[in-house]
């Protein structure tokens, strides 16, 4: 048996689609695994930054002419380090992301305007200042997707579109980008995760 397209996937703007089956899925875009690794090296990259601002300003409070030079390199040292934890955390993320398309049916790879999005699209979230904007339309997107194939299969869980939002509104703010942004960005890939085996197992178990 194979399920037919949702009825709001009949607009101008999206294609009708074949009907979804277990073929029309990309297992190999399905990366639950990376959800608690992206969580443990945002945590590191947190505590990393925080510890090194406390080290340094610590530091001159204790002796301000002449501040420990240890304690101001292993303040430096462990800014450095949780920045560049930021960047593992942004790789992480983004693989995560684009597992998550791929694993879309393509013709089912549209938001609820019917902008249409590829997995490669999710690299636009590299380009300085432009990926701030680009994080709310890829992942909302993806919500959206994942929402009209839940529709189609019955899945119970839904995908967290308002803790997407929230989650990108925190990136463009200080030290929320640090200590909360990444507790929700893992919370909206759960969901995902979630839909995606709930999904895989209907059209199994209906093929």
């Amino acid at each position: 048996m194979q399920f037919a397209p949702p009825p709001y996937a009949q607009s101008p703007y999206v294609a009708p689609g074949m009907p979804l089956s277990v073929a029309s899925i990309d297992p190999t875009g399905h990366r639950p695994q990376l959800r608690m690794f992206f969580l443990l090296v945002a945590a590191a990259s947190a505590l990393l930054y925080l510890g090194g601002i406390v080290i340094l300003v610590g530091a001159i409070v204790v002796d301000p002419s002449h501040p420990e030079p240890a304690f101001i390199v292993a303040g430096y040292g462990a800014m450095l380090l949780g920045a560049v934890l930021i960047y593992v955390k942004l790789g992480l993320g983004l693989y995560w992301l684009h597992g998550a398309w791929k694993w879309v049916p393509m013709d089912q790879r549209a938001g609820r305007d019917g902008k249409r999005y590829t997995p490669g699209d999710v690299f636009m979230l590299l380009i300085p200042y432009y990926g701030l904007y680009w994080q709310f339309p890829i992942n909302l997107g993806l919500c959206d997707a994942m929402e009209r194939l839940r529709a189609v299969t019955g899945g119970t869980q839904s995908a967290k579109r308002d803790v997407a939002m929230w989650a990108a509104i925190c990136e463009l703010i200080p030290f929320a980008n640090f200590f909360v942004a990444p507790f929700l960005w893992a919370s909206y890939m759960r969901s995902v995760d979630v839909m995606h085996d709930e999904i895989a197992t209907a059209l199994a178990r209906h093929s």
